[in-house]
């Protein structure tokens, strides 16, 4: 049986349609607002091509650097360090580039491999400022920085950026251990290099070193302790 259709009431047709008000509110506040709006879009579209423009820049600084670093490493796995040097300082021109802080690292091992201490010191410096705290970046870079400065005689520096490198868990602690306990011998603080030479040894069981240290050990306890004259 058919329905007969809803008839509405003259009290309803005066009614306002919402869907009606709502799109007059809409309108009145975007009038209100229009200018806020404006600057609040401008201001989301000049971020967004600031970001587009700065990942371009980037990866141009990637692309410009990736060429000199794949020289400098050439030049550098041949054992030719002079030539490899200028070629990492062109790395580092592009200091935005994934490549720039890892030249710095390079730098640092051509120059000691040069015998130019000073310049390695301080690209193993430039290269520590680089990295992120408790990684294995920093443990190299210290690692790196604490030989330049033991090869420069330096041990009091040199032990302290070793303890530095010890502390952080990564390949190169049982080398920061021994670099410690070389510096401890060689500025003459015999139970310091004792007990570094002992932490290695405990704490690598199976290195092939430890004999060779343990005859160390006792070859600095003896110097420390020495026996007393037969009467």
């Amino acid at each position: 049986m058919a329905t007969s259709a809803k008839h509405l009431s003259r009290k309803e047709l005066r009614q306002p349609d919402q869907f009606m008000i709502w799109t007059q509110r809409a309108f009145d506040f975007i009038k209100e607002k229009r200018v806020l709006l404006i600057v609040a879009g401008g201001f989301i579209i000049a971020v967004l091509m600031g970001v587009w423009a700065w990942q371009i820049y980037k990866n141009r600084q990637n692309e410009h650097a990736a060429q000199y670093f794949d020289k400098a490493i050439t030049l550098y796995r041949s054992n030719n360090h002079k030539e490899a040097i200028p070629e990492f300082e062109k790395v580092q021109a592009y200091r935005w580039s994934h490549y720039a802080a890892l030249a710095h690292l390079y730098e640092a091992n051509s120059r000691i491999a040069t015998n130019d201490l000073d310049e390695a010191k301080t690209a193993a410096q430039r290269f520590i400022a680089a990295t992120d705290q408790n990684s294995v970046y920093r443990q190299i870079g210290l690692v790196t920085l604490g030989h330049v400065e033991e090869l420069k005689t330096q041990c009091k520096e040199a032990i302290q950026h070793y303890t530095e490198a010890e502390r952080i868990a990564g390949a190169l602690k049982e080398a920061a251990t021994l670099g410690k306990a070389r510096c401890f011998t060689t500025i003459g603080d015999d139970k310091s290099a004792i007990a570094a030479y002992q932490q290695y040894v405990k704490e690598n069981p199976t290195s092939p070193i430890n004999t060779r240290l343990t005859l160390q050990i006792a070859a600095l306890q003896a110097k420390s302790d020495p026996q007393p004259a037969a009467k």
